[in-house]
């Protein structure tokens, strides 16, 4: 009998409530016309609120030039219309509806949106306090225009920006209320390219004649993550480089040093080739794509180099000394070998010595470049 009489009491005051709520949007939302905004003239200005919640970053094409964005917006503003006192209807203070069913700012709309849906028209919930204060609330997966320069890749740092405005100021009067719009990374999940490193809202206005059109912009500042850039490229890379350093080490006489050169180069070649795939692609050129390159360059140079150190050497053991400085027929005996001694030991440069010159201005150029490369993005 207990369990009876709870039940009935429990129904009892379900009843009730839901009379409540059905008078209130009788009493309503059920009048109000949702085709007429709460204002009559530009004196009327309601001001508006936009919050942005920033769930991920999708995508960000640099050949495309544009970022790809999961968020959920939120529009804030007061409707006089649709107030009520919580008392008359059982204490109820708040009710939702729907868009459908109660005025919302239409017009609103993200104009560097490149895809065709770029205002926020969706049917979509609407929650209503006694006071009047109306929040819209839809998701967006949005494909925005933003300027990429990959000329510091793979340290680039780029600020994409939402541009939000009313697409007929001078018809809704509403106005953006900068003070209560904000830009939310609560719910943010992390992309495994980019790093979100700050997000901004501002106020910007345009003028045309003697009209001035507000925007809000939303800047969300990413950077890419280099790890895999420099363990996959840059480190390989530098370490061909050292290898060709050690072409110069080789002995003449091993015979290995041609071939070795050639190999290195045939090997930055082939690499240079692979990773080419997956550079970004944009018309200005990285500075990194041009370290590499200097170091495809290097590694030619290595093997000129070398075909010259050897060449002087070979010709150093065909040539003997008094066939490198000719003498005149009349000169004595004791004059021939003065010269031959000193003149011959002054200019003459061995293989070996010109292998040393030469490595050591390899390791220069290869320092000069990784570090001109590393000054000019970091």
């Amino acid at each position: 009998m207990k369990k009876v009489l709870t039940i009935l009491i429990f129904l009892v005051g379900d009843v009730c409530f839901a009379t409540n709520r059905k008078k209130l949007f009788q009493d309503i939302i059920d009048k109000h016309d949702a085709r007429v905004a709460p204002f009559d003239t530009a004196a009327d200005t309601i001001p508006l609120s936009l919050t942005v919640s920033l769930m991920t970053i999708r995508e960000v094409s640099e050949k495309g030039q544009t970022i790809s964005l999961s968020f959920w917006m939120y529009m804030i503003w007061q409707d006089h219309r649709l107030t009520w006192t919580p008392s008359s209807y059982g204490g109820i203070d708040s009710a939702v509806t729907t868009s459908k069913y109660v005025w919302t700012p239409t017009s609103v709309c993200l104009y560097n949106e490149i895809n065709e849906d770029k205002c926020f028209t969706d049917e979509r919930p609407v929650s209503l306090t006694p006071s009047g204060w109306s929040s819209y609330v839809t998701s967006r997966e949005s494909v925005t225009q933003c300027t990429i320069d990959i000329s510091m890749y793979p340290f680039d740092l780029h600020n994409c920006t939402l541009y939000v405005g009313n697409l007929f100021d001078n018809v809704d009067f509403f106005k953006f209320n900068l003070d209560y719009s904000s830009f939310n990374t609560q719910y943010f999940v992390q992309n495994e390219e980019w790093d979100l490193i700050n997000t901004n809202v501002r106020e910007v206005f345009f003028v045309s004649g003697n009209t001035s059109y507000q925007q809000v912009h939303f800047d969300v500042i990413v950077k890419r993550r280099p790890a895999h850039v420099l363990l996959s490229v840059l480190l390989p890379i530098i370490m061909l480089s050292v290898l060709n350093i050690f072409c110069f080490v080789l002995p003449i006489e091993s015979g290995e040093k041609m071939g070795t050169s050639m190999a290195i180069f045939l090997t930055f070649a082939v690499f240079l080739t692979i990773i080419n795939d997956s550079m970004p692609k944009s018309d200005k050129t990285p500075y990194f794509t041009v370290y590499l390159v200097t170091q495809l360059l290097i590694s030619g140079l290595t093997v000129v180099l070398e075909s010259i150190v050897i060449c002087v050497h070979f010709k150093e053991q065909e040539n003997p000394t008094d066939k490198v400085f000719p003498l005149d027929s009349t000169a004595t005996d004791n004059t021939k070998s003065k010269l031959k001694n000193g003149l011959c030991k002054r200019f003459k440069i061995s293989g070996k010595r010109l292998d040393n010159i030469f490595m050591i201005f390899v390791i220069f150029t290869d320092l000069a470049s990784l570090i001109t490369f590393l000054a000019l993005t970091l």
